[in-house]
């Protein structure tokens, strides 16, 4: 080639380069405007923490990996796109000079080794995705025309590759080529070509994986496919802050509440938007889903991008010279574009967020939601209004007097804190335990475990009210800070320092929503309690259950507070027979349906939650359906009867088969 038309390559590869660099930066920089249309957010603290994130779940791949097959799957591709990088950095390196190469890696037969391996097997990943897409259909995944040519694109680069580089080995061979197997065993192919003909098809395939390759780059940022780019950046950003505590609202410099729009989402609810990768896992996981309801946490991610991409220009506009983002025209986000049954379906269990490979932060968008509904546009399940005025009036969901609450332990010779003024323990009884027939028999059986191992406690009784916790989870921000101010000024009045509680939700607010609002106290469940009790010889008990046992994980104890094992511990110094799982158990465990306020709203579409997990329990044919939540003995009460085995299976909360069993 004469210096003129090298001339005139090295100028048309260069200007390429520099357009498909100008293209992905200009949509990368519009992106970053639109996502900075949100309120702020601290997400650069713990870094070293955030660090270790991206080596655990970007590199290591580890929450994809739980779903082991198609985890794999994904995995690999992107295991070979870091490999291929560095073979692509080195591609486009030698487009301007072929004396180009990186460190420590060009002409290494290790590097040829592992490029081949990658290129191959992501090829063979390509075909399994492509299989399950086309063929089995897994009902949470999406079948798009624009997923099958991102997998097209994929296999194309692999190809090209492979391609090109059998074709150098045919032109030049090296000695080290032995060790690039993928390419040795395709040069074959030109073994019967003429040099120039060999030629020329290098520098087809050459160009073919250089377009592909800018145009991959490119479109990415155009695509349904952008978390292939943003989701390191998220898992970078993911929420470092206890499961269980949810932001809160600054009700006093606030004009409106919770969130209407997309700019009142913060900006890293809003690059969430930009990372659902379309695998349908929190779908599959959400026990609202399962159950026929219209919530669907893939679309509501998904809803909620195509909003923010559609109305990015408008919202980008300033309007009235006041330099705040416009508001977008056309459709309520929140009732058009995102359903009120959606919001109201969800059962806040956390699922969808526990699945999630890329850390999308689902319910507290929700949550933020409801708070629109609830505080700015009263409009909520008509059977909430009850709910609200029993908590504003009398501290619990029921029209019952708050001068009833400590009647339960009448005859029990509880002590309370207004009477002895201190105790090692505060006993946290809970709305359900105080007032509810059936979780009353917890709380006496808490009670008579308590006095059986000598500890030293007491409860608050008529001073005790709701946490706020279902005000909180149905969007009533204002209650809940109310009630929540409200009982740490009487915790804080008699220096209480340990509460122990039997109640999931209480336990998760009182640990790490009152801290918020100064209320810092140490907070025990009485799984583990009653498990160190039993652990240390405090607490004897006999091994006299025979019946299958199977213990259901609270979401509100398990998922946000991770704890699995005491309770079946517990459960094990108990009992001579087997304690069975269900499917769904421990991190993965299904909801009962009483979450996120759903035990006080009626079922207006698709199943009960609560059937569903009971039919789980009847599969493994337990005698006994445990728990350790007061919200799911209810939804199993309920449960049981609604399908007729009430007779065949018992259901129980932990404390209460302690209590059969004291020596």
């Amino acid at each position: 080639m004469s210096p003129t038309h090298q001339w005139y390559g090295f100028l048309i590869y260069s200007l390429i380069i520099v357009v498909s660099l100008a293209i992905f930066a200009q949509r990368a920089f519009y992106l970053f405007r639109l996502m900075k249309l949100g309120k702020p957010a601290v997400r650069w603290d713990e870094v070293g923490q955030r660090l270790k994130g991206i080596l655990l779940h970007v590199l290591g791949q580890g929450r994809l990996l739980k779903e082991f097959h198609a985890g794999l799957m994904h995995a690999t591709i992107f295991w070979g796109f870091v490999i291929l990088t560095l073979g692509s950095i080195e591609f486009f390196g030698k487009g301007f000079t072929e004396s180009f190469s990186l460190p420590l890696l060009s002409g290494r037969s290790y590097h040829l080794f592992m490029q081949d391996l990658f290129s191959v097997a992501v090829i063979v990943a390509i075909g399994y995705a492509a299989f399950r897409r086309i063929v089995t259909k897994p009902k949470q995944l999406t079948l798009s025309t624009e997923g099958l040519i991102i997998l097209a694109l994929i296999f194309g680069l692999m190809l090209s590759d492979l391609m090109a580089d059998a074709a150098r080995i045919r032109l030049a061979p090296d000695t080290n080529d032995v060790w690039a197997f993928a390419g040795s065993a395709l040069a074959p192919l030109y073994s019967n070509l003429p040099p120039g003909s060999a030629q020329s098809l290098y520098q087809v395939f050459w160009w073919m994986h250089a377009g592909m390759l800018l145009g991959f780059l490119d479109w990415i940022l155009y695509s349904k496919h952008l978390h292939i780019v943003a989701a390191p950046f998220n898992v970078f950003f993911r929420p470092l802050t206890p499961k269980g505590e949810f932001r809160s609202l600054d009700l006093e410099a606030s004009e409106t509440f919770g969130v209407s729009q997309l700019t009142e989402f913060t900006w890293k609810d809003l690059f969430d938007l930009y990372n659902c990768t379309e695998c349908g896992r929190c779908t599959a996981a959400c026990p609202a889903n399962a159950a026929g309801k219209e919530l669907d946490p893939k679309m509501l991610i998904l809803n909620l991008q195509d909003n923010l991409l559609e109305q990015g220009p408008k919202l980008l506009t300033k309007k009235n010279g006041n330099g705040q983002p416009g508001t977008h025209d056309g459709s309520a986000m929140v009732g058009d574009v995102i359903h009120d049954n959606v919001l109201w379906a969800c059962t806040t269990c956390l699922a969808c967020v526990a699945v999630c490979p890329v850390f999308i932060e689902h319910v507290p968008k929700i949550i933020d939601m409801r708070r629109h509904l609830v505080l700015n546009e009263s409009r909520f399940p008509t059977e909430l209004k009850a709910t609200f005025r029993n908590l504003e009036t009398n501290g619990n969901p029921w029209q019952l007097s708050a001068s009833t609450r400590a009647d339960w332990a009448k005859d029990l010779g509880v002590k309370q804190m207004r009477e002895v003024k201190s105790a090692e323990y505060l006993y946290w009884v809970g709305c359900y335990g105080a007032f509810d027939e059936r979780n009353r028999k917890v709380a006496r059986a808490m009670v008579k475990i308590l006095q059986a191992a000598q500890v030293d406690f007491a409860i608050l009784g008529n001073e005790e009210q709701c946490t706020g916790e279902p005000a909180r989870r149905i969007g009533h921000e204002y209650l809940f800070q109310t009630l929540a101010q409200s009982n740490i000024e009487t915790l804080k009045q008699y220096k209480v320092q340990k509460i122990l509680t039997a109640c999931p939700h209480c336990f998760n607010t009182i640990r790490h929503e009152y801290p918020r609002f100064d209320g810092h106290f140490q907070v025990i469940h009485h799984t583990e309690f009653i498990h160190e009790l039993i652990r240390t010889g405090r607490l004897r008990v006999s091994a006299e259950i025979t019946q299958r046992i199977a213990y259901h994980d609270p979401c509100y104890l398990g998922r946000y507070n991770d704890i699995y094992d005491d309770p079946r511990a517990l459960l094990r110094s108990l009992s001579r027979g087997p304690l069975v799982e269900m499917h769904q158990h421990r991190s993965r465990s299904f909801c009962c349906g009483g979450g996120g306020g759903r035990v006080w709203m009626e079922e207006h579409e698709g199943r009960r939650v609560n059937h569903l997990r009971v039919e789980q329990a009847m599969e493994v044919q337990t005698e006994i359906l445990a728990s350790a939540c007061p919200f799911c003995l209810t939804m199993f009460e309920d449960g049981v009867r609604g399908k007729g085995v009430e007779e065949s299976i018992a259901t129980k909360d932990v404390a209460e088969l302690v209590v059969e069993n004291l020596r």
